[in-house]
Parts: C-alpha cells; structure tokens; sequence
C-alpha cells in the first residue's frame, strides 16, 4: 500500500508546520481542513486523528465527536459562505487517503446544476489553474477556526 497522505499530514499539524488551511481546527478525534485540490471555496474534510479504514473501527468518543463537528462546520460553513446546507460524504478509497475522511462541502445557491449532489465530486482533484487561492482558504480557515473555537467553548 502506498503511504498514507492523511497520515503524513496529519504529522505535520502535529509538527506546527501546516497553513491554516490544512489546520482549521482540531479535536481530540478530528482534524478540520480545507480541501487542498478542489475549486470549491469552503469544501472540508474531517480527518480522523488515527489512523482506521473503515466507519466501524471508529470508537463511540470517535462518533460522537463527528456528529457534533459535522453539525458544527455545516454552520460555520452557512455563516462564511451562505451556503444553502452542506453535503457530506464518506469513502475512504483513494490508495492515497485510504485513512477514514469525510467531505463537508457547501450546497451553494448559484451551483451549477452538473454540480449537484454525488456530481459535485467532479470538483474535486481539479488541475492547479483551477484550484482555490490559498489565500482565499487560510482567510476561510481562520473565520471559520474562530467559529469553532467559540461554538466548543
């Protein structure tokens, strides 16, 4: 198997060395970053903090921590990007990311209709030209950071 990309990210929050981005917020369970290969503004991910592969190897501390984050970011996500609601999903395939994952992506008002539900996947491992400016995610990330750190107060 090929190294784990969600691994090796996730040692380099643990490092200090990742943009806010890639470090929006972390839980005890979770890490919450923005998609980096996507031309989605707002498109997380939940990043599960050890490594497993599958929804059931999750512990109970594990999924109540996620149900309670996924409700978090969806909010935060409605507040900074006035999203209509968030489209989550979970599959743990690619040999890259096999790492348990789940993709909270803003349902925009204005998406275009090839990128509604499962479609908006298309969006994703967009080439470069196409991508987000970092900028515009790190300035998403700390709005959004913030937000959360105030809702788990």
């Amino acid at each position: 198997m090929a190294e784990c990309v969600s691994c090796r990210l996730i040692h380099r929050r643990n490092e200090g060395d990742a943009p806010a981005w890639d470090n929006i917020y972390r839980s005890d369970f979770w890490d919450v970053v923005h998609a980096y290969n996507t031309s989605y503004l707002g498109w997380l991910v939940l990043v599960a903090r050890r490594h497993f592969e599958a929804l059931d190897a999750m512990n109970f501390a594990e999924a109540v921590d996620l149900g309670a984050l996924i409700r978090e970011v969806s909010l935060a996500l409605k507040r900074h990007t006035g999203c209509q609601k968030t489209y989550v999903m979970q599959f743990a395939e690619s040999a890259d990311h096999p790492h348990v994952h789940f993709h909270i992506v803003p349902r925009m008002p204005e998406q275009a209709p090839d990128d509604i539900a499962y479609r908006v996947m298309r969006q994703l491992g967009v080439p470069l030209t196409e991508r987000c400016e970092e900028s515009e995610m790190n300035a998403l990330a700390l709005a959004i950071r913030g937000e959360l750190e105030s809702m788990r107060q």
